[in-house]
């Protein structure tokens, strides 16, 4: 039975998420006819914080949250994560009633690969929101355009590997699969339904949420327990990764000024400058367990409470 509490006059919240290039800005431009938006045409992710387009849609208010690229791996979990709600919280979007009413994955059919940060964040994701809130989420694929039509049969049936895969969990739970056509008609559908999904269904509790009314700490949940995992099995990789550079040191050099000058040493330049990163890296994975471990997120609830429709 669909809501009868006058959701017909409160803004929409949907949030755009998905892999690095898969058109999450360029949604929202067409979707908001706003064509002031960056949309990035690299592998790089021109979205390092969220975004929200605001516009009118059947004469609703619409505010979609353009999240970062779901595959960036120069950030763990833990800092996307808290950088999304530090921001969600700047926005004044953890008080009040602004919900998400839901959430549209856009996944590009030009990406044959299976990246593992998608695979690994998609699974964060379910574990997050538990599979009652499934039925809210619409996978789009987008990029169609892109495809030549001697390759598009081989193009659905590597969605359809992906749907029984990577995506096999939301489908089956609820989660819709829709082509989206990369014009304005066909963002404004998925919207819609969006929006009636979030009225069909009405207000869903997370798992995440449940959880931690039982316990605060983030680490004791679901997706902590999964995010702790990854982290410590992303550390042992580093250090044996580290271990192995160690073994390949080249001569060092006796002075600065021939370290500097001699091409010599360039060797050695380039040895340290890959030490200098596996270090980093290794340092910020330890911070970001080091920072699940301790967290106790009294904003939390009110955080993942988003991706409920408020009643």
């Amino acid at each position: 039975m669909a809501a009868t509490d006058g959701r017909e006059n409160r803004s929409v919240l949907i949030a755009l998420l998905g892999v690095t290039g898969a058109g999450k800005t360029t949604f929202a431009r067409l979707a908001s006819g706003n064509r002031e938006l960056r949309v990035g045409h690299s592998i790089y992710p021109c979205t390092q914080e969220p975004q929200v387009v605001t516009f009118t849609l059947d004469g609703r208010p619409i505010l979609l949250i353009d999240t970062p690229g779901f595959d960036d791996d120069t950030r763990t979990d833990v800092e996307i994560l808290e950088d999304i709600a530090k921001w969600l919280a700047q926005q004044g979007y953890l008080q009040g009633s602004d919900q998400l009413d839901g959430l549209v994955i856009l996944h590009p059919v030009t990406q044959h690969r299976l990246g593992g940060q998608e695979r690994r964040r998609t699974k964060l994701l379910q574990n997050l929101l538990g599979h009652n809130a499934f039925k809210r989420i619409i996978i789009a694929t987008t990029m169609w355009e892109k495809i030549r039509q001697e390759d598009e049969e081989d193009v659905k049936r590597s969605v359809k590997e992906r749907e029984k895969d990577i995506w096999y969990d939301l489908v089956s739970k609820g989660a819709k699969l829709r082509k989206h056509k990369n014009n304005p008609n066909s963002a404004h559908e998925i919207i819609r339904e969006i929006i009636k999904l979030s009225e069909k269904y009405g207000k869903l509790e997370p798992l995440i949420q449940e959880e931690l009314k039982k316990d605060p700490r983030l680490v004791r949940t679901t997706a902590g327990k999964s995010m702790k995992k990854d982290l410590e099995a992303d550390i042992e990789r580093a250090e044996a990764l580290l271990r192995e550079h160690m073994e390949y040191m080249p001569p060092v050099p006796r002075k600065m000024d021939e370290y500097l000058r001699n091409p010599r040493w360039k060797k050695y330049r380039e040895w340290s400058e890959e030490k200098r990163a596996l270090e980093k890296r290794l340092e910020r994975l330890r911070a970001s367990l080091h920072k699940l471990s301790h967290m106790q997120f009294g904003w939390a609830k009110k955080f993942l409470g988003l991706f409920l429709s408020s009643k």
